[in-house]
């Protein structure tokens, strides 16, 4: 999946050698377009969540609108109980030692 494309590269990777959270979303992105789950998990795991979320989001509003259910909203409902910052740092703190650790240099 190396492609010579002027895609966007991480600037805080080329002038430090370390990795931003975003660092690997594009490949994760073009991994998830080859349906390879695995390869996009690897790339960038918080992106493939991110990824994950929003396919669930999805599905659960196209089931409410041909089921007629409120499942969207049962979720939003329970998203609303969560420390969401605390754990999107949490996340991102993970991610970027993930990257960190394997992205080579």
């Amino acid at each position: 999946m190396r492609w010579q494309l002027p895609l966007p590269f991480c600037g805080l990777r080329e002038l430090t050698g370390i990795p931003c959270p975003a660092c690997g979303s594009t490949r994760s992105l073009l991994a998830w377009t080859h349906l390879d789950p695995i390869a996009a998990f690897r790339f960038n795991p918080l992106f493939f969540l991110a990824c994950s979320g929003v396919g669930l989001w999805a599905g659960l509003a196209a089931w409410d609108r041909v089921a007629g259910g409120n499942l969207l909203s049962r979720a939003h409902r329970l998203c609303q109980r969560l420390p969401r910052l605390r754990i999107f740092l949490g996340a991102l703190f993970v991610d970027w030692l993930y990257l960190y650790l394997t992205l080579p240099r």
